[in-house]
């Protein structure tokens, strides 16, 4: 018994050493070159290009990758001229199948229930935009929600989709208020022109927006929205001059980009006039500057076209600004995510473990039974790590985190353990 016994921890560690983990970056392509491609950043900082190509035997991804979304076992990949979605498989990065039905210059998704909603332009008419929406199951053609125009990013909160409306051919500045009870639109409230950035906290949306590219007066605007009283709760414009591009978060503070230069300040009590904490090397010119920005895994990545003309450029750096690595891609890197091929499920897991968590669902913090000092790591619904502490008796603190279903992997010299844990 004791020999099966220490077979099977032998089989875990090698299973759990064998996952690859790290970041994906998302690599756009030339428009009409069919050379979209995904770029894999290990959590030794090496990286690999090409990584569809080298996964799906030597396999094109596509045409204009525009956004790349982990959700539960698998990788979607929007594909803007190809009109069509790649979906992947997370453990070894072979695609799954192609959806090609009723897209028409698709942009960004969003995940509720079993659905995939994905955004998008339609022709260069005004009046044609739609969120497309697509069952998980089976990745059948469902229906069609009608939005306004230039559907752009899309966020999805308590049976709502928050469609931000860029302008596409033209310039806006809505968010569409989806009921996805009804499939119709709601209401339409102003964010400011030009909205880029969406995230959540406590029910309450952050939306920023860069202002009117085309008029030298009009700047960026920073809004708050309650999803709860479904209203605006501040509007923010920013100093003149600024024209902030992309905006993240790492639950505690907001970063954002204004031309090369990134900027911190906190989501409680944010302040749009402070110093920047770091200057890429991105040039600023007429075609804009980054062309991707994402925090993950407690690092800042900015994307660099290089004039779009040569082979991009990722640099990273810590949460203080600090250049840590400079990542060369392929063309025009615009997205960067966190990605890990291992498994959330965590059913066999919770077998053979005498370890659980504990309140679940938690608020403030949770402790671990039958633990007591070990590295754990929170994973959120995409697979991005947004927390790491080792324990003690003292808990492990979630108040920085949103609301939401998260995954805790705990990894000690005698065992490795994971468990869905619920913020509420």
């Amino acid at each position: 018994m004791k020999k099966f016994y220490f077979l099977i921890l032998a089989f875990v560690f090698s299973w759990t050493n064998a996952q690859t983990e790290g970041v994906l970056v998302l690599n756009e392509g030339g428009a009409g070159s069919s050379n979209a491609e995904i770029s894999f950043i290990d959590n030794q900082s090496v990286i690999t290009n090409n990584y569809f190509k080298l996964k799906n035997n030597n396999a094109t991804l596509g045409d204009t990758a525009q956004d790349i979304k982990i959700f539960g076992d698998k990788i979607f990949v929007v594909l803007n001229i190809s009109n069509t979605i790649k979906v992947i498989n997370k453990s070894d990065f072979s695609l799954v199948t192609t959806i090609t039905t009723n897209l028409n210059n698709p942009r960004y998704i969003a995940f509720s229930g079993n659905k995939l909603y994905v955004t998008n332009w339609g022709t260069s008419s005004l009046t044609d935009d739609y969120v497309a929406v697509y069952n998980l199951n089976n990745y059948a053609y469902e229906s069609s929600i009608s939005v306004g125009a230039g559907a752009e990013k899309i966020f999805s909160k308590n049976n709502k989709l928050y469609v931000l409306l860029k302008g596409g051919f033209s310039l806006n500045h809505f968010m569409d208020v989806v009921n996805l009870n009804t499939n119709a639109v709601e209401s339409q409230v102003n964010v400011g022109d030009s909205p880029h950035s969406i995230f959540e906290k406590n029910d309450l949306l952050y939306i920023m927006s860069s202002g009117n590219p085309y008029t030298a007066n009009s700047f960026g605007t920073f809004t708050v929205y309650d999803t709860a009283a479904q209203a605006t709760v501040s509007t923010f414009t920013f100093p003149v001059g600024t024209k902030p591009t992309y905006m993240d978060t790492d639950g505690t503070n907001i970063y954002y980009m204004n031309e090369a230069s990134i900027y911190k300040t906190p989501i409680a009590n944010p302040s749009f006039n402070t110093n920047a904490i770091a200057v890429t090397p991105i040039a600023v010119n007429s075609y804009g500057t980054a062309y991707g920005f994402n925090v993950v895994n407690n690092k800042i990545y900015a994307a660099d076209p290089k004039g779009y003309i040569a082979a991009g450029k990722v640099y990273s750096y810590d949460l203080q600004g600090n250049l840590l690595n400079t990542f060369t891609t392929t063309y025009l890197p615009n997205q960067i995510i966190a990605y890990s091929s291992a498994s959330l499920s965590t059913e066999e897991n919770k077998k053979t473990s005498r370890v659980s968590i504990y309140p679940n669902p938690a608020s403030q913090k949770f402790f671990v039974k039958g633990l007591q000092q070990a590295k754990v790591q929170v994973y959120d619904a995409n697979g991005r790590m947004v927390l790491e502490r080792m324990y003690n008796e003292n808990g492990i603190d979630i108040s920085s985190l949103l609301q939401g279903v998260y995954v805790v992997k705990i990894t000690d010299k005698d065992s490795h353990f994971s468990e869905k844990l619920i913020v509420k």
